[in-house]
């Protein structure tokens, strides 16, 4: 193929969320560079010729916010590849989502003036397409809520019943009892209790989690 023929430059793009107070929080980045410069935007860049998509999101996120994640726990939800996302030229990103714990420092690096996290609720103005990225996002995880306990692993430690049902009425958007919440995980195979309302994630998962 000849070197000249047009091709798009690869990004990534990492949506990194965690839960203070019993609301979900988006880690973003200021800008400090055009284009869009000053304003907010998702921790990502472009992909090394010598590393895979998961170890350039692992990269890049630590660069820009020294948040370290393990690149088996980032969960792939699709590309973005409008050709007029970025005023700079044709560029392909692939968008990961990673859940943390806040007691991770935060130290803005590289490009990123400042690293802050910002409720999910009460986004500031995003660059890029990345508002319509966290959109997907959100998508994802609502649909893995239904398949799988990937969103338990926002909580390293034995989890309270009642966090847990915070987190899934905040994602569902709706809100759930406590008492069916609670026969609903006791039901679950994947989560086992270990005191009085609290648990804690199995790694397998149970075929009846999604009923």
């Amino acid at each position: 193929m000849s070197a000249s023929y047009p091709r798009p430059l690869l990004t990534v793009d990492i949506v990194v969320l965690s839960q203070l107070q019993g609301r979900l929080h988006l880690l973003l980045i200021q800008r400090r560079e055009p284009p869009f410069e000053g304003l907010w935007a998702l921790p990502g860049g472009y992909v090394e010729p010598t590393e895979s998509l998961a170890q350039a999101a692992v990269r890049e996120l630590k660069e820009e916010t020294g948040v370290p994640v393990d690149a088996e726990k980032l969960l792939q939800i699709g590309a973005f590849a409008d050709p007029e996302r970025d005023p700079r030229g044709f560029t392909v990103s692939v968008a990961f989502v990673a859940l943390v714990g806040l007691e991770v420092p935060l130290t803005a690096g590289d490009d990123a003036a400042l690293a802050q996290w910002f409720p999910v609720q009460a986004l500031p103005e995003l660059a890029f397409d990345h508002r319509d990225i966290v959109a997907r996002a959100r998508e994802r995880l609502i649909d893995s809520v239904q398949s799988s306990p990937f969103v338990l692993e926002l909580f390293s430690r034995p989890f309270r019943s009642a966090d847990a049902r915070r987190l899934y009425a905040e994602l569902l958007g709706k809100d759930i009892k406590p008492r069916a919440f609670k026969a609903w995980l006791r039901r679950r195979e994947v989560v086992e209790r270990v005191g009085k309302s609290r648990y804690q994630a199995r790694p397998e998962m149970h075929p009846d989690w999604c009923r």
